[in-house]
């Protein structure tokens, strides 16, 4: 009996020692995971205040500034054209002529003449015979050497022009092209069917880069303000916020933010951060607070 109860003593003392070493090793195991914590490699900017010009971008078509439908001042039959679409004329030019073909009289055809000089961009009569009076355009000539686009904008916008802001003109295809202008007219009220005003812009155009019947972007901006304006991948959307992450002595520190006018890829930071914090860009979507962060040149 003593030699058993020996037996099972030793047993016990075993058990007991395994359990103590165990629980030596599992907290040698956690501190050296709090050792290994993983490290993220991220990308960021400094936030500096920098001049904010906001603008207004609507999209439309360029026209020649004067761009005009020729009517005749007769009625008639459409005898023949003397010019063709593409067409340079002088004002005053024959654009086409116009039989009377009065029964009992004897007259010579009349002609339809330029109001002004440009382009022919578009002849509407084209088939001998056509009837043809002053209540319809035959042809339209646009002016090459000068721009001007018609635009509809909200009332969100529309509070924020004025004539004689700058604007830029862009073709919105092809090669990038553009021309410096700015706003000749706003109509001084919004229509209340479609809370909409109307803004023309204009813009010389010595080297015809801009066509008329081209779509092109169009750019108005205001006067010039400081802002905080960071690249636009910083931000990150929750269910309810806009935030960003900021280094903070290596660790990753969330802060919520309000936002405002966006320009390109930027975007204006109103609240939530201030000069001189260090704006986490790149790798951000993948921290959480307080994650270790190295930041990569």
């Amino acid at each position: 009996m003593h030699s058993k109860a020996k037996r099972w003593a030793l047993i016990i003392i075993a058990v007991l020692a395994a359990l103590i070493i165990f629980q030596i090793i599992r907290k040698v195991t956690r501190a050296g995971e709090k050792l290994a914590e993983t490290v993220y490699d991220v990308k960021a900017v400094v936030a500096q205040k920098t001049a904010v010009k906001e603008g207004v971008f609507i999209s439309g078509i360029a026209e020649g500034n004067p761009q005009v439908k020729v009517y005749p001042i007769v009625t008639g039959k459409f005898e023949r054209n003397n010019v063709s679409e593409g067409s340079y004329v002088k004002k005053d030019d024959t654009i086409l002529y116009i039989n009377r073909d009065i029964v009992g009289m004897d007259y010579q055809l009349a002609n339809v003449m330029a109001p002004a000089a440009g382009i022919v961009t578009k002849i509407y009569a084209t088939d001998k015979g056509a009837y043809v009076t002053p209540q319809y355009p035959v042809a339209e000539i646009a002016n090459p050497d000068s721009i001007k686009v018609i635009l509809s904008a909200g009332e969100e916008d529309m509070v924020k022009i004025k004539a004689g802001q700058a604007a830029e003109i862009s073709a919105a295809y092809g090669e990038k092209k553009t021309l410096k202008g700015s706003v000749s007219s706003v109509t001084p009220f919004i229509d209340k069917d479609t809370m909409a005003g109307t803004i023309i812009v204009k813009a010389d155009n010595p080297k015809r880069e801009i066509k008329p019947g081209m779509s092109v972007n169009v750019s108005i901006y205001g006067g010039a303000r400081q802002g905080i304006m960071l690249p636009e991948n910083a931000v990150l959307l929750g269910e309810s916020r806009s935030y960003v992450f900021i280094n903070d002595n290596g660790r990753a520190k969330m802060a919520d933010v309000k936002t405002g006018y966006i320009e390109g890829n930027n975007i204006e930071i109103t609240e939530g951060i201030k000069e001189g914090d260090i704006v986490i860009t790149e790798g951000n979507f993948k921290l959480n607070e307080g994650n270790l962060v190295k930041i990569k040149e």
